[in-house]
């Protein structure tokens, strides 16, 4: 079996935000995680020795802040523990809507060296059009105080933003507001179908030429700049172009491609179930395929999944669906075959090829980058 390139853990589901494309079904559900859940999940990747020397865990899924730091302290103990035995190092990650960072997170964070990543959309008008706590209210304000707090730790912290059809409407005011906030690195979502989010927006066809548009000027000032901070889907689309085809190796691309192998990603709910490919499937509504858990730590182990026909199912159905993409597409070597919660959102089906997602979020960027790459060769070759 592949061993288990990263692991998410869901602290508690429950969100104290309600962003308009949220996908969580279970955002109001205030359990969370236990010591004995936690320990018997390190307990099954060791015992079903699908472990290499190094193990990312990123705890994600509701919003891990609403836990205090003396909450995970045990935890992280626990798993430094079971794990120094074995000579397996462990780097922590955080995805936060930063409302709740406070001095005593910005401590635990240095304490521990914990990467943090901040959701936040652009500036005050483009964040706070979807990101709005419970009583509708806007949230920017207390998402930049929790940024100048991380700043005034010497805390690096990276953004993942969600592109909608108001970040598009002005390219410059987007871009300047990260670059000048101090983010070391830049991950654009489009607004996905996903989940309980059935409809997007962006993917209207009235707005395809103007979200190239979007993408195309953030490429420009992206050229421009000193490149203190990275554009993840540009950097993706270079790295891919550059590449090797004749020597590609699909364990080596991009961490997505990850989610078309079984177990590579393991998610964990708050009582111990388990899923694996992309992290936004698990607990999501399915007849077919039982919600996406294959079994709980506190009962079953990751190898023994492996044998159930439904993951064998799936599996088959994403494989296939990878070698529709291989064979149609020319963007292949971008992503590897895209990511199955999106094929299954919007396709109905693993069994796909293209998404609007891919449509926009992959190919949007990397044919935007070939066309720069073009030109500086004619004018090389002039």
């Amino acid at each position: 079996m592949t061993s288990v390139d990263l692991l998410v853990i869901q602290p508690t589901p429950f969100c104290n935000m309600n962003c308009s494309y949220c996908y969580l079904p279970d955002k109001s559900n205030p359990n969370k995680i236990s010591i004995e859940t936690v320990g018997c999940l390190i307990d099954t990747l060791i015992n079903d020795k699908i472990l290499s020397g190094h193990l990312s865990i990123v705890w994600h899924a509701g919003e891990p802040l609403v836990l205090p730091p003396s909450f995970y302290k045990p935890l992280f103990l626990l798993i430094a523990q079971k794990l120094k035995t074995l000579g397996v190092s462990v780097q922590h990650a955080i995805q936060t809507n930063g409302t709740l960072l406070s001095q005593e997170w910005c401590d635990f964070i240095n304490e521990q060296g914990i990467r943090i990543g901040v959701s936040i959309d652009g500036p005050r008008e483009v964040h706070d059009a979807n990101r709005k706590m419970r009583n509708g209210k806007g949230t920017f304000d207390k998402v930049i105080e929790g940024i100048n707090l991380l700043k005034s730790n010497n805390i690096r912290y990276h953004a993942i933003a969600v592109v909608n059809e108001t970040s598009i409407r002005d390219p410059n005011g987007f871009y300047d507001f990260f670059y000048k906030h101090g983010f070391y690195e830049l991950g654009l979502n489009i607004e996905e179908v996903e989940g309980v989010h059935e409809q997007s927006a962006i993917f209207s066809d009235g707005l395809y030429e103007k979200v190239f548009k979007f993408y195309d000027s953030l490429f420009s000032l992206y050229l421009e700049s000193d490149k203190h901070m990275r554009i993840r889907e540009f950097d993706r689309s270079i790295d891919a172009i550059l590449r090797d085809p004749n020597h590609l190796d699909i364990t080596k691309l991009v961490a997505e491609t990850h989610q078309n192998k079984p177990m590579a990603i393991i998610s964990i709910d708050y009582k111990g179930n388990f899923s694996t490919f992309s992290p936004e499937l698990i607990g999501q509504k399915s007849k077919e395929f039982s919600d996406f858990i294959f079994g709980n730590v506190h009962t079953s182990g990751f190898n023994s999944a492996g044998k159930k026909p439904l993951l064998q199912h799936i599996t088959h159905e994403i494989k296939n669906g990878i070698k529709q993409c291989k064979r149609d597409c020319g963007y292949f070597h971008v992503c590897g075959g895209g990511a199955p919660a999106n094929k299954y959102f919007e396709n109905g089906t693993f069994n796909s090829s293209e998404t609007k997602y891919c449509k926009y979020n992959i190919k949007v960027p990397t044919q935007i980058v070939l066309s720069y790459l073009e030109k500086k060769l004619l004018i090389t070759a002039l």
